[in-house]
Formats: structure tokens, sequence, C-alpha cells
């Protein structure tokens, strides 16, 4: 599959087989995501695996109450309410893996770096027909002291990309891309034939 390809053809899985990827696939994976651009190649990035679909159900538990209980009135998250109170909802929609991204030092800049890790990432599981989802209602729980602890996080990590790997049970259909807004600035560079 080519780049454009795997680009095209990624969708965010939410419903999965009950089949482990192995672990050779999944250090695949993070070999992948390390390949991404960086600033000045410092590498900021750890990653937490998490194999144990009982650990994770606990962990979904851990992340909705935490969301419930730390949610801003104005949070766009108010939304998704109903499921987040729900005991049926797995915010890890039963995915048999966790890999959570981590920048190591503060500098947003790793962050950064640590978002073209994850895209790298799923883009190379697509390319496996091993399907992903980047779970950010995660996100907050697992920055947390708890979370962190849980997952046995260093203090001094940022978790960026929590992001679900397993076999898909079923691939949505591709998504409606808006048109995108781009301004274009200066003439047309032109080379002589």
């Amino acid at each position: 599959m080519d780049a454009v390809d795997a680009i095209y053809g990624r969708r965010a899985i939410r419903n999965f087989t009950g089949q482990t990827p192995p672990r050779e696939e999944i250090e695949a994976l993070i070999e992948a995501a390390v390949q991404a651009p960086n600033g000045m190649n410092r590498q900021p990035w750890a990653f937490v695996v998490v194999e144990d679909k009982a650990a994770l159900a606990r962990f979904s538990t851990a992340a909705k109450a935490y969301l419930m209980r730390t949610m801003p009135a104005s949070s766009p998250l108010h939304s998704h309410r109903e499921h987040l109170v729900s005991s049926d909802f797995n915010i890890f929609y039963n995915a048999p893996v966790l890999v959570v991204i981590c920048a190591t030092d503060p500098d947003p800049m790793s962050a950064k770096d640590c978002c073209l890790a994850a895209e790298n990432m799923m883009l190379a599981a697509h390319d496996r027909r091993i399907g992903t989802c980047w779970i950010g209602f995660a996100e907050a729980w697992l920055n947390s002291a708890e979370g962190k602890q849980a997952l046995g996080i260093p203090e001094s990590h940022t978790v960026v990309a929590p992001i679900i790997v397993g076999h898909a049970a079923e691939t949505p259909a591709r998504p409606h891309r808006n048109t995108p807004a781009v301004r274009w600035v200066g003439q047309p560079v032109h080379t002589p034939a």
C-alpha cells in the first residue's frame, strides 16, 4: 500500500474482533512511530503498552468518572454525558491493546512531535490491516496523578496520544471532508523549460 492509499483509507476503528495483534506487530508499529519527523532529532517520546482488557475496562471506568468530576460547564464533552455515565460504554471500545504515546519533556514542540509519531503509527497499522483510534476521552485521566500511577507513567511525562489497537470487526465508511480554506500568497514560480 502506498502512503496516499494509507492516508485516504485509514479509519477510526471502534469495533474490534477478539483477536489480539501479536507483540511483534505492536513493536513494528512503535518502530514506525519513531520514524516521525521531530525537532532537532530529540525524539521526545515514550510508549506505554497495555495488553490487558480487564485493566482497560477498569481504566475506562476511572477515566469516565474523572471526566464527569472535572469537566468544565462549557466543555463540548457535555454532549457525550449520556455515554460517559453509562456503565456499558467502554471508552476503549473493548480493544485488546492500548498504546499511550507520552512526551518526555514539557516543551510544547515535544507534544507536536508525539502527534506526528501517532499519525505514523496509525498509518502503519492501517497498512498492516490493524485498526486504531485515538481516544481523547482518556487523555485527562491518563495525565492525572491517578492515571499516571496506574500505568507507571513518570510524573514528568505528558500523555499526548492514547491509541487503541486491534483487528477491526468492521470498518466505517469514509467520512465527508469539507473543502479546506486555502489562502495563496505570492506569485507562482515558473521555471524556464
